[in-house]
This record gives C-alpha cells, sequence and structure tokens, in this order.
C-alpha cells in the first residue's frame, strides 16, 4: 500500500511471521508486535523495547500518536493525489477536538519532541510535538478553540545548520558514504575511518 505523511509517500507491505509483524518501509525491514490495550490504544513491541501507539480514523485518513509525535497518513492510489496538502511543516490536529493549551509562540525555537499545542478529545490530551527542531512560524490556534481533524495548527520552519564531522582521532579516511547536497537521516553513517 502507498501512504502519504505530509509531502512524504511511503510504499509499506506488512506481512504476518508468526506472532509479529514485519513491514517493509524503503528497503527497511521492520519486526514487532502489535497488543490492543484499550479503544484505539496499542503497545508496540520492538525487541525489548515497548512504547505506546494512539490511533484515530478519519474517513481515508489515520491519526496515530506515537513517543510524542503525532503524525497524519492518508492512503493513496496510484494516479490519485489528496484534495490538500499542507506542507511538511504544518501540524495538524489529529482528531476533532478543543485546544486544551498552547505552548508556542511564532518566532520561538523548539526541539524536536517539544510539546507545541494539547488537543483534548474523547477525554484524552494529545499533545502535538514538534517532529524535529525547529522555529514556529505561525500558530493558528488557541486555548479553547474547536478544532477539526486535519485543521492546520501550527506552522514549523526547519532550523537550517550546518554540522562538520570530525575525526574522533588520527585515522584514515576508509569509505566517504555521502556527497555534497545529499539529504542524510539521523544515524546515516557517513565516513568510515580506519586507523592510521
Amino acid at each position: 500500500m502507498r501512504l502519504r505523511c505530509g509531502e512524504e509517500v511511503f510504499d509499506i507491505v506488512v506481512k504476518s511471521a508468526g506472532e509479529a509483524l514485519v513491514a517493509s518501509v524503503a528497503s527497511r525491514e521492520l519486526r514487532f508486535a502489535l497488543e490492543p490495550a484499550g479503544p484505539g490504544v496499542f503497545v508496540v513491541r520492538a525487541g525489548t523495547r515497548a512504547s505506546t501507539l494512539h490511533l484515530a480514523a478519519d474517513g481515508s485518513r489515520v491519526h496515530f500518536s506515537w513517543d510524542g509525535v503525532t503524525y497524519t497518513l492518508e492512503q493513496e492510489r496510484e494516479g490519485e493525489h489528496p484534495s490538500h496538502r499542507h506542507d511538511p511543516g504544518a501540524l495538524e490536529a489529529p482528531m476533532p477536538g478543543r485546544v486544551a493549551a498552547v505552548n508556542v509562540s511564532p518566532g520561538q525555537r523548539v526541539a524536536k519532541g517539544e510539546e507545541l499545542v494539547v488537543v483534548e478529545a474523547m477525554k484524552m490530551e494529545n499533545a502535538l510535538r514538534a517532529p524535529r527542531d525547529g522555529v514556529v512560524r505561525a500558530v493558528h490556534v488557541a486555548a479553547g478553540d474547536r478544532v477539526t481533524a486535519g485543521q492546520l495548527v501550527v506552522k514549523l520552519e526547519a532550523m537550517k545548520m550546518t554540522n562538520a564531522i570530525k575525526a574522533p582521532q588520527d585515522a584514515v579516511v576508509a569509505e566517504v558514504r555521502a556527497q555534497a547536497g545529499q539529504a542524510v537521516g539521523y544515524g546515516d553513517v557517513l565516513v568510515v575511518f580506519r586507523e592510521a
């Protein structure tokens, strides 16, 4: 199946493997077990790690909160495009509810995982957290406002940064695995060193 999350599209294949599930996403395989813990709440177990997953369906969209970050997924069929697309810096209300708290203001720098807005729905508080480090460009709600699922709540701009990779000791560069201008992800190996 093809799922869209913001501007990113993922081809995902999920298979059963005994008691576990295996999801193939972008040439990576993720093995996990999914245990119901209540209505719309699941415990995800991967190895020795366990975390809570909150899910809410809204038509063709699925809103989920995992590790303090809320995401919205929409199934996309070949040649089909969603009716609207917010940019990747847009944080949307995960479900209809009331804004319980707004913890940021425009111009404020935020760190990945920082709580920005709290939406109360179905007697449950859902914290919208920064998906990455950035700067708040706009806040579109106030405490007490009613929101609909998918409504734009906060607009973030990613912080632009440049980092240098320093050799951990005197060494020889054995391999360079990235090129200037190439997008890299957290944890990617960029340079391999060997002893001099």
